[in-house]
């Protein structure tokens, strides 16, 4: 009995110390270390970029949560190159006892749902991979595509993306598959009467390897339009220099004769372009200065 009366005695130490030591990590939690520990790991990454938040705080049992997180461009910080409303990271205990750097993550953005996971061993120059899978993101909340583009795309966008790198001495290597639904293009200033283009499907496959993005599948699914792509884009230090190496088809439907009739007699002039009904381009030049044309 004393036996068991002493075991529940420590128990109850055992216990009051965990509540203790909970409650004063849940209010003396270093957000503003944390903040900057991830700010100073997203530079290494891309000196041009930096991380805020409105609030951190750890996660019970294991983990950080975190509040109105953003990824900001230094050289364009309104508005944030990525905002999550919430965000959970947890560690991947096994993992780190092995001397491994693996946590998972889940949240929210554009009132989507996010999930994913990084995974490191070595020096932060040795191997990583990271995953990532999100579903129904709004694409018209994301008001930093808006601005760069300069017109707005709505839709909801769902989609996997892998990127990682075998080795210190390996190029980073990746692949993403994205998936556009009830899309839509609205030009900031209409162009022969047409104010915005039916994205209603697009779905897109390409991957990453030895500096170059290569598209293997872009196919547009409109009311009005169908379209693919397919291609390269050769990596550069500066993105705006990076080459474009693209060819795709363009197919106008009944449905965008209808209502754009006064298109009807310029495409006439471009007969001898058509094959089948299908306009075939390319796009060359650089992500800065991209150069469209008919064959």
């Amino acid at each position: 009995m004393a036996f068991a009366a002493k075991n529940k005695k420590w128990l109850g130490y055992t216990l009051y110390v965990v509540l203790v030591s909970l409650v004063l990590l849940y209010y003396l939690f270093p957000a503003q270390a944390v903040e900057e520990v991830v700010d100073s790991s997203i530079s290494r990454m891309n000196p041009g970029l930096g991380f805020k938040a409105d609030s951190m705080g750890p996660w019970i049992p294991a983990g950080l949560r975190i509040k109105s997180g953003r990824i900001y461009s230094k050289d364009f910080q309104d508005p944030p190159v990525f905002l999550a409303d919430s965000m959970y990271i947890g560690p991947r205990i096994m993992q780190l006892l092995k001397g491994e750097y693996s946590i998972d993550l889940a949240g929210r953005a554009y009132k989507g749902d996010i999930k994913g996971l990084l995974h490191a061993k070595g020096e932060p120059e040795a191997s990583f991979e990271s995953r990532l899978s999100f579903n129904d993101l709004d694409v018209s909340e994301y008001e930093f595509l808006a601005a760069k583009l300069k017109h707005r795309v709505t839709g909801k966008l769902s989609g996997d993306i892998v990127y990682g790198r075998e080795s210190a001495n390996t190029p980073e290597n990746g692949r993403a598959e994205l998936r556009l639904t009830g899309g839509q293009l609205q030009l900031e200033t209409p162009l022969f009467g047409i104010s915005s283009v039916d994205l209603q499907n697009i779905d897109l496959l390409m991957e990453l390897g030895n500096g170059e993005i290569t598209i293997s599948r872009a196919e547009l699914a409109g009311s009005e339009i169908k379209a693919s792509l397919t291609g390269s884009i050769q990596l550069q230090p500066d993105m705006k220099q990076s080459l474009l190496n693209l060819k795709g088809t363009l197919e106008p439907l009944a449905e965008f004769y209808k209502n754009y009739p006064e298109i009807r007699e310029l495409l006439k002039s471009m007969r001898k372009r058509v094959r089948r009904g299908q306009y075939f381009f390319t796009v060359t030049g650089t992500l800065g200065e991209p150069r469209f044309r008919f064959q």
